[in-house]
């Protein structure tokens, strides 16, 4: 199985998906915390509560209608609009007022009228309208400054992490390879079906240095190594990390264990080009099967596995020169001959392109 640095390391969209979550998180902090959407009344919502009150005569639900209002702005409100319509001669909306403000307890019976043509601006009393800054209240644009500050903070966290990804992932891989490829592989595991045999497990030859290659790697598998993924670092003879390469299982039929591998996948990272380049070595009856070979092209070229055959794939800097040298197919009733692998090994030999060394 593919841990999650090969994930990381061979899959270029985790940055966007960051960058995704990252965006995300920022909406549901400034649309949930920051500045949640609120309802706040207005002086014809204040006019429309007064006319409920005098006929239902609930001061609760008054009160609860305008609880959005601070004290403050109840207060100013009210006053205002009790001398708008005492100067424009309503004296019933200016009376409903009044009982609204005695529910609200603000003070208007020292209120004046105002006489007919004068603002209610001129009496000192604030006419702004509700929402807009005051004395002691910071500005829209000064509420905005932490909310800013706090969302460089996230792209900056962020950039910081892609940052360190990138730096620490190649060292990871390659000290993970470096375990993998000096760990013995697995005994098989008894096969559990009539007329199928498991051969016994063949170490694979240490990893060598050919004349201008990176090494030569020889993944072996055999029936029964189930979840079979196998991956060795490329890298130079000062310890500059350029890729990696391996081999792990592509495709499996029937069901019960040992698993019925039909296909590997036979993989080069090359990370000056950022991508993988795949061929999939497959069984002789998966491969003339024509709807598994059109599903597994997806993944990659798909190839007939043939004892003897080369294979060779290139990325931008990098090649792979590939020979399989032992292929055995399991023998079971169940199945049709030739379906599924009994043993696969196959010769790796990764070098620079353009350098005048070859591959065997």
């Amino acid at each position: 199985m593919k841990t999650i640095v090969e994930l990381l390391q061979r899959r270029i969209w985790i940055g966007p998906l960051i960058g995704v979550v990252i965006g995300l998180g920022l909406g549901l902090l400034i649309g949930w915390v920051l500045l949640p959407v609120s309802w706040q009344p207005n002086a014809d919502d204040v006019m429309a509560v007064a006319e409920a009150y005098e006929t239902t005569k609930d001061p609760v639900v008054a009160r609860a209608r305008l609880k959005n209002l601070s004290p403050a702005d109840q207060e100013r409100l009210v006053k205002r609009l009790v001398q708008e319509q005492t100067a424009k001669g309503n004296t019933i909306a200016a009376g409903r007022l009044t009982n609204l403000a005695q529910v609200l307890n603000v003070p208007v019976t020292a209120i004046t009228p105002l006489a007919p043509g004068i603002s209610p601006s001129a009496t000192g009393v604030a006419t702004r309208p509700l929402g807009t800054p005051s004395a002691g209240t910071p500005s829209d644009l000064g509420a905005l400054v932490p909310i800013l500050l706090i969302v460089f903070a996230f792209f900056l966290i962020g950039a910081i992490i892609l940052l360190l990804v990138s730096r620490i992932l190649p060292s990871l891989r390659a000290r993970q390879s470096k375990r993998a490829a000096g760990a013995a592989p697995p005994s098989a595991a008894p096969s559990g079906i009539e007329g199928e045999r498991a051969l016994p497990s063949v170490p694979s030859p240490p990893a060598t240095t050919s004349p201008g290659g990176l090494g030569r790697f020889v993944p072996s598998y055999t029936l029964g190594n189930d979840n079979y993924d196998t991956s060795y670092s490329l890298e130079t003879a000062r310890g500059e990390f350029l890729g990696e390469c391996g081999m792990g299982i592509s495709e499996t039929i029937g069901e019960g264990k040992p698993d019925k591998v039909v296909a590997f996948d036979l993989w080069l990272f090359d990370k000056a080009d950022v991508r993988t380049v795949t061929q999939i070595l497959m069984s002789e009856y998966a491969y003339k099967d024509q709807a598994l070979r059109t599903k597994l092209s997806t993944k990659g070229e798909a190839i007939p596995a043939e004892k003897g055959k080369t294979l060779r794939f290139e990325t931008a800097s990098l090649r792979v020169d590939a020979q399989i040298v032992e292929l055995v197919y399991a023998t079971n009733p169940s199945y049709p001959p030739n379906s599924h692998f009994q043993r696969l090994i196959v010769e790796i030999v990764p070098s620079h392109k353009g350098e005048g060394g070859t591959a065997r």
